[in-house]
């Protein structure tokens, strides 16, 4: 594939990513699921008013933000933060940055596979995931923090591997240091992160001829004090608006609010860590139910669900089973392209594991949504194993790769109007219903 044509591919998958998150951004006319939180808490920093937080500020900071440059638009008529309540405010003014954000993500990741080994498709192949996940997408038109700590994670990430790969020296590893204090200052869940960073990092010590740079105490200290100094700063807004408690006595509140909250399955979307590979508990964000006013008792449903693309996460999941299988037992391999190989493997496998196994330690109530980071890493590893169908010069290879394509992309379509919103009868809601644990 030339640039040029990679090029044009990165253009229209971006599109098609803004497509998905801008259009009917604003058709749900109220707060969704936690929208009743973030946005809120926003709202209160413009207010001045004081409230408690479960998690770091940094959300709280951007949808304060958008409400505010929202409101700056001239057909906006906001006469005073201190009078107007969530509801009275359009939820397009706080729900434009997560969409502006999560249609960014796709660019990341490309940029991410492209660093790791050179090769356009299989970086195009991954963006198209991303773009077209329905997770990903539900999340980037909602305003939550999910999309935020995705963003500022694998930015982190993409200029980290920038600076390994010796692509703009110490520049890139103060910008990977800032985002991934970013991501830690989104949800505490941003350190899989960084523990991803070690680990590929530690990769690098006895890989030999990739050109990457290797492991060294001095960037070890300045990248951890850039993250610490980065976090830090980031709570001294939040220290002057809400002067009630100081640094640590945030920090103890958080800690304390997770060790006390809903446990167990006390939550009805609640779900076990290792069901979600397999999409075993999508969410449901909003239901709404309008009866057809004609004797009958059929209605038509507008729902939203955080509803992964089925075929998607089988895919992936099996994906990176076989890749962390192959890893496992193929590390002596010796020849520079399979070095190179054996470190965008690493960098996965590491990725997904540090991202996805801590969960197994949490005995809070969770939520599917604490898969994506995890799963984004499974994405990597399907688009890399199509990659390498579709360039395969076996016809069976390249028809499996055409056949897989096909079905990711009628399954996205058959899903779509749970992810977006749209109006359906109420067959074709339970008729995309295939387990009684979906609904």
């Amino acid at each position: 594939m030339t640039l040029a044509s990679s090029k044009r591919w990165v253009a229209v998958i971006l599109l098609i990513s803004i497509g998905l998150r801008f259009i009917g951004l604003n058709q749900i006319n109220g707060p969704v699921f936690d929208e009743v939180f973030y946005p809120q808490y926003g709202l209160l920093y413009l207010q001045g008013e004081d409230f408690f937080y479960a998690h770091p500020p940094l959300a709280n900071y951007l949808y304060a933000f958008a409400i505010w440059a929202y409101s700056l638009l001239p057909w906006v008529n906001i006469e005073s933060y201190q009078t107007i309540g969530l509801s009275s405010i359009e939820p397009i003014s706080y729900r434009w940055i997560n969409a502006l954000l999560g249609s960014l993500l796709c660019l990341i990741i490309y940029g991410i596979c492209f660093l790791l080994t050179k090769n356009r498709m299989f970086a195009i192949l991954t963006s198209i995931l991303v773009a077209i996940e329905g997770s990903l997408i539900v999340d980037s038109r909602i305003a939550l923090a999910n999309t935020f700590l995705l963003t500022f994670g694998f930015t982190g990430l993409y200029f980290l591997l920038r600076f390994y790969a010796n692509q703009g020296g110490w520049y890139n590893l103060i910008v990977s240091g800032v985002f991934m204090a970013m991501a830690v200052s989104v949800k505490w869940s941003g350190l899989g992160f960084l523990l991803a960073a070690v680990c590929f990092a530690l990769l690098t010590i006895n890989n030999k001829e990739t050109g990457y740079k290797k492991l060294t105490l001095s960037n070890c200290i300045y990248y951890g004090l850039i993250i610490l100094i980065t976090y830090v700063a980031i709570f001294l807004p939040d220290t002057y608006l809400n002067p009630n408690f100081g640094f640590f006595e945030k920090h103890q509140q958080i800690l304390s609010y997770h060790q006390t909250m809903v446990t167990g399955n006390e939550h009805p979307y609640c779900s076990k860590w290792y069901t979600w590979p397999t999409m075993f508990r999508p969410i449901g964000y909003f239901f709404e139910s309008t009866p057809i006013n004609n004797g009958n008792t059929a209605s038509y449903f507008k729902a939203i669900h955080l509803f992964p693309n089925p075929f998607i996460y089988w895919f992936s999941s099996l994906s990176i089973i076989f890749m962390m299988i192959q890893f496992a037992i193929n590390p002596l391999i010796n020849s520079i392209q399979n070095q190179k190989e054996l470190m965008l493997k690493g960098f996965i496998c590491f990725g997904y594991l540090a991202n996805f196994l801590p969960w197994a330690f949490v005995e809070r109530c969770l939520f599917l949504y604490h898969y994506q980071t995890a799963s984004i890493f499974s994405f990597l590893a399907l688009a890399w194993y199509l990659s390498q169908l579709l360039n395969s010069k076996k016809l069976q290879y390249r028809s499996i790769f055409v056949l897989t394509a096909i079905v990711i992309l009628v399954s996205f379509l058959y899903w779509l109007p749970l992810q977006m919103g749209f109006l359906m009868p109420d067959y074709e809601f339970y008729r995309r219903m295939w387990f009684n644990s979906w609904i």
